[in-house]
Order: structure tokens, then sequence, then C-alpha cells
């Protein structure tokens, strides 16, 4: 036993009672720095403390320190203040006489605290192992990481009392936070960096840089004057302290096997509410909690591979049944030449790719070849046509959405640019990209972050882009339609495709291949192609490119009959433009054969110049009928059945000027 008494004979009866009774007295204290002093020589079972001592402090703060080191005390005190004794009953005594005392006080009192003191011991023991169970359950619960969090925090509010809670959880080098301010009894409200941003008044940018920036070594309990130093160290503590006003805290980082780095911060507005048994008891849950923590964890990482793996299988079982028309790039021209040696050089570095030629030319055919010669190979190659969804849709497509981020929102949905993660995605008519969205597509490439619709925070990626597009992005920059930051962002190394018309000896090679595909596909023979027939294909223009010269080939191979060479069965131009130009009334069909008569050709260059000359006069022979529209339902695009942007760089090639719409009752004109 130790007596602290500062009255000599109060110390002495003491000494004398305890003596008697059999209990052995370590030594007498007046103040709290002779008890301490005694106390590091031997420890005591139980100490027996006035409150009124010599010196500044009281037998409250020397209490304080006996319950953080976890030996049991008994107050001997005539004090009756209200305020004292609240003091006092915060300490958690084992017991407490007042004075004037009788010798069967002090020995009842011993008895009793010694029966308490053990059976707390135990009970604190079966109920750290009650808490631990209780952790376990709500941590691998199948619920969001931020109710998991939640729940636990309800459970540690008995033991570790707080008004905010913040968990700092970095893995792979993304910092996640989780925010839990305290509004009522075991009401709680969860805040986002964009909640605290107005209740700080510091842009959520800057608040997740300070959460980063929080790195505790070690556990540590920060009262008074030490939760001033903290809030010096850490800035994050600083605000929070200024924000919610709070005086105290503690901090647990928890020690995981891997990379990852757990960090739990409790926070009070009470100015020195946290004693070492707070630390002890994390200190204990410590190990438990990690292992379930790392388990719950691994099983998470292995559901997300596994996701990432279904969506790669549905994405790719989708992709075999909308494959590219062509299998190979097929060809020896100098231009494709050309094309080859930049794919070579590009494809080992992590460089974003801008892929330009007229439709057809095989874009996406160029950008496959960069993804399967670079180191990303192994990943997916996930596409996406920005001209072939509706402008709500696209920010979706290319970067999910919560669950009730917008009406419809049923489910979360994984954007293309988490499904391509670690692999390559390739934006298609980029240059279709709505205004609003390219500036979101100019942070993904300058920040390596996306961010769902409805989501709380941003995601890293890991993404090489590949953009194509059959516009000229230059005139688009100049005429607004597209951020000049982004196309230079984008054009960090372009490659231009020749059209096939500039690879014409080409043309034999690829007619061959498309020929004999289209040939096995059917079941037929395969006789070759009439060498005029050849001739012919080598002298057309070809506005389809590689993708026009295919289906005339198919066309060819089903109206053979596999015992003959294929023959295209009429003249080439009149085939192509024929066989989809639409229905005119009557009246304006001999107008319109007049137009499209063709005089014999001379020489090669002359029957170029025809096919342009009755490509551009079928060409406003359409735009005419749809009064200057391409756009749109019944426009001239639909009834070609061609893009619009196909169309309007045909008509770009061919001069014909978007300036006036036609009057339905004036001659054709080269303006619509």
């Amino acid at each position: 036993m130790l007596i602290v008494e500062d009255e000599y004979i109060i110390a002495n009866d003491l000494g004398l009672i305890l003596r008697v009774a059999g209990y052995p007295v370590l030594g007498v204290a007046d103040s709290v720095a002779e008890a301490l002093t005694l106390i590091a020589r031997q420890r005591p079972d139980m100490v027996l403390l006035d409150i009124y001592l010599k010196g500044k402090e009281t037998g409250i703060d020397l209490a304080k320190q006996l319950e953080d080191k976890g030996i049991p005390f008994i107050y001997i005190s005539a004090n009756d203040n209200k305020s004292v004794l609240e003091q006092v009953k915060a300490t958690q005594p084992s017991g407490y006489i007042v004075k004037p005392f009788r010798e069967k006080d002090i020995l009842t009192t011993l008895e009793i605290s010694r029966y308490r003191h053990a059976h707390s011991v135990e009970m604190r023991l079966r109920e750290e192992k009650a808490l631990q169970i209780s952790l376990t359950d709500a941590l691998s619960a199948m619920e969001s990481w931020e109710q998991k969090l939640l729940n636990a925090a309800r459970l540690l509010q008995p033991y570790i009392p707080f008004d905010f809670l913040t968990i700092q959880y970095q893995k792979k080098g993304i910092n996640h936070s989780y925010n839990f301010y305290q509004i009522g009894f075991d009401e709680y409200k969860a805040l986002t960096l964009s909640d605290l941003q107005p209740m700080t008044g510091i842009p959520a940018e800057q608040l997740l840089a300070m959460q980063t920036g929080m790195r505790f070594g070690e556990p540590g309990r920060y009262n008074e004057e030490a939760f001033d130093d903290f809030c010096q160290t850490y800035r994050y503590g600083q605000v929070l302290a200024k924000s919610f006003r709070l005086q105290s805290g503690l901090a647990m980082p928890l020690r995981m096997n891997s990379n990852d780095s757990f960090v739990i911060l409790f926070l009070s507005r009470k100015p020195d509410v946290y004693r070492s048994s707070h630390l002890t008891l994390l200190e204990r849950l410590e190990q438990p909690i990690v292992l379930m923590l790392e388990r719950v964890l691994a099983f998470e990482e292995v559901a997300r591979l596994s996701e990432q793996l279904q969506r790669e299988k549905n994405y790719l079982q989708e992709e075999v049944k909308t494959t590219a028309n062509f299998e190979e790039i097929i060809g020896r021209s100098q231009s494709l030449l050309r094309v080859f040696e930049q794919v070579n050089q590009v494809a080992y570095t992590d460089t974003t790719v801008l892929i330009l030629g007229e439709s057809g030319t095989g874009k996406e055919l160029i950008a496959r070849a960069i993804h399967n010669l670079s180191p990303r190979s192994g990943k997916i190659l996930v596409k996406i046509n920005c001209a072939a969804l509706p402008a709500t849709l696209i920010e979706s497509e290319l970067f999910g959405h919560e669950k009730g981020a917008f009406t419809g929102a049923f489910e979360k949905r994984i954007g293309k640019f988490e499904l391509a993660q670690e692999g390559t995605i390739f934006l298609d008519e980029i240059g279709e990209l709505p205004l609003e969205l390219q500036a979101k597509l100019l942070r993904v490439l300058q920040e390596k972050e996306i961010e769902r619709i409805g989501g709380k925070t941003p995601i890293k990626t890991d993404v090489r882009i590949i953009a194509a597009t059959n516009r000229s992005l230059e005139k688009e920059v100049a005429e607004g339609r597209f951020r000049m930051d982004l196309y230079f962002r984008l054009a960090t190394f372009p490659i231009m495709l020749p059209a096939l018309r500039e690879r014409a000896e080409d043309i034999p090679l690829l007619a061959n291949f498309f020929a004999q595909k289209s040939a096995r596909k059917m079941g037929k023979q395969f006789r070759g192609i009439n060498p005029l027939v050849l001739d012919e294909l080598v002298n057309y223009a070809w506005p389809g490119n590689i993708r026009e010269l295919e289906n005339v080939m198919e066309q060819a191979v089903i109206l053979n009959d596999g015992q003959t060479p294929l023959e295209l069965g009429r003249p080439l131009v009149s085939n192509l433009f024929m066989a989809s130009r639409p229905t005119l009334p009557p009246e304006n069909a001999t107008r319109d054969a007049e137009q499209s008569t063709i005089s014999p050709p001379k020489d090669l260059n002359d029957i170029k110049q025809i096919q342009l000359q009755t490509e551009r006069e079928y060409i406003l022979a359409v735009l005419k009928r749809t009064n200057g529209r391409i756009r749109g339902s019944n426009g001239a695009a639909e009834v070609l059945n061609l893009k619009p942007t196909t169309l309007e760089y045909r008509m770009d090639k061919l001069g014909i000027r978007k300036t006036v719409a036609i009057d339905p009752n004036t001659p054709s004109t080269d303006s619509y």
C-alpha cells in the first residue's frame, strides 16, 4: 500500500491501521512528486490518496496518472465541493472514504476495492473480447466502407469517447478519408471533403493534401498543451480543431503488413479526455483489427479483380460480335510503310496518340496495333465511339456513375476508363465530344484521375489514351468547337492515315484479301478477280475507303457462282451511287439522268474526274431533296447512309459550299 497524505497524524493513523490488518506499507508521500518517486521505485497494489496535498498538484492530478498506469486508488478526503466531487468521479476511483474515518471504514473499503479491482480486470477482458468480436462483425459486413467504419466508431464510443473521428486509409498511394461528426446521442454525420469545404473555408484539394500529409509513426495522445503542438504539426488537425472547437486528440496508426496505411484519429471538445488506458486498449485491439482489415481488404481485392475480369470478359465478348471489318493491315505502299514506322516508334511509350484520316481508313486497326505492341498488351483495349452515344450518356459511359446519381441510375456503373485500368482506351470520333466533356477529359490527361457521376472522391487512373477523328481538329479549334488545350494534349504524337485512293498499289492486295475472306465465310470457291475488274477498282476514288472496298468485294462474291473470276456485275461508279440513291419523284428522274450522263473517258485522270463529278452531282441532288439539311431524320446523311461527318468531309473535298439553304423552287447550285 502507498499512502499519499500531507497531514502527518492522519498518515500515521492510516499506516498503523494497515500494518495491524496485515497490509504492507511501501511508504508515505505528502506531494504528487514524492508519490511518483516512490511509485517509480516499487509499483504499489493500491494507493490511499488525499485530494489536497503539498505543492500545486492535487490528488486528482495524481489520480489521472495512476489511472494511466492501471494502479487502483481510494480517495480519503473531507471535501464536499460539488465541482471537485465531479472531478473525483471522472477519475474512476476504487472507493471514497470521508474524513474523519474509523478503522472499520478503511478496512471495509479496502476489501471492497480489492474485490472490485480483481473482478474489474476480468470484466474488462470479457468486454474487450466482446468488443473485438463486434468490431470484426462490423468490418466484415457486406456494406460500404463508410457504413462499416461508422458502425465500428459507434462500438468504440463507450470505450474511447470522441466528438469527431477521422480515418485515413492509403492504398497503392491513393488516399481514402472518412470523417464522422457526432451531432447527438448515438447520432453521427459522415462528412466528405465537399462537406468540409464550406465548414472550413478551405478548398477540397488543399484539404486532401493536408490529409495525405498526416503521418503517424507511433500512437499518441494529445491533451491540453500537447494538443497545441499537435495542431502545429498537423495542419489538417488544426483546421478541424478550429472548425469544430476540438481540444484533445488520440491517434492510432495500424501497422499493416502491406504498404497500405490506416490511421484512426479521435478528437474531443474536452481538453484532457484521453488517458493511457485508451491507448492501451487500442494497442491490445490492434492485432485483431489489423488481421480483420487485411482479410477484408484482400477479399475485396479478389472481388474487385474478379469483377474486373468479368467486365473485361463481357466487353471482349461484345467486341467479338462487333469486330472490325478487317483483321489485318494489308499493304506495302510507301504511305502505309510510313505509318508502320510511326506505330513502331510510339507503341513502346505511354504517349497519347491522335490518329487522323478519312472514315474507313482503318484508324481502329492502327490503335489496336499500337496497343498490341505496347507494354500494356497484356491488359484490355477498350474502345468507345464518341459519335455513337447521345451527349447525355457519354459522361456516364466514360467515367461511370454511382447508384442514385440521376434518374434511372438504379445501380453503380463502372465507366470505360475504370474498365481500361492499366490498359488502353481508344476514343474514336473524338471530334464529336461535347465541349463540357472535353474539359473533363482534359482533367483525366492532366491529373490522371476521374470522378464518377455522383461520386464523392476522385479515382486514380493508369490508362493510355489513343484518340481518332476524321475531322480537322485545327479547324474545329478555330471555330470554337474544340478546346485548344485538349487538342495539344491529344496531338502529342499524331499519325495521319492515307486514304485508299492515295495507296492505289495496295488495292489489289486488299481486294483479294476481302474476296477470299467473304468466299470462306460463304463456303464458295475463290477463282481470283477479273483483271479488268482490278483495273476498275484501282481507278476508282473510294470515298468510303477500305470499308467500302470490303463491301464491294463481299457483294461481288455473293453474285459469283464460284466457278469464274469475280465480276462486279455493273460499272463500279453506278454500283456505288445508284445502289444507295434515294427514289426521286418521276418529274425529277429525267433531269437527274441528264445531269449524271458521263462522257467516255479518255485517260486515267479523266476517269477520276468523271467519278468525282458524278459523286458531286449526286450529293447535290440529295441535298436539294432534303432542302440542304445534312443531319437528323431524313437528312442527306441518313438518305446516303453515311455519317454526317463523313458527308461533310466529302462535300468539303468536292467544293460544295455550306452557306445558303436551297430554295426548292430554284435550280441546283453549289451551295446548300
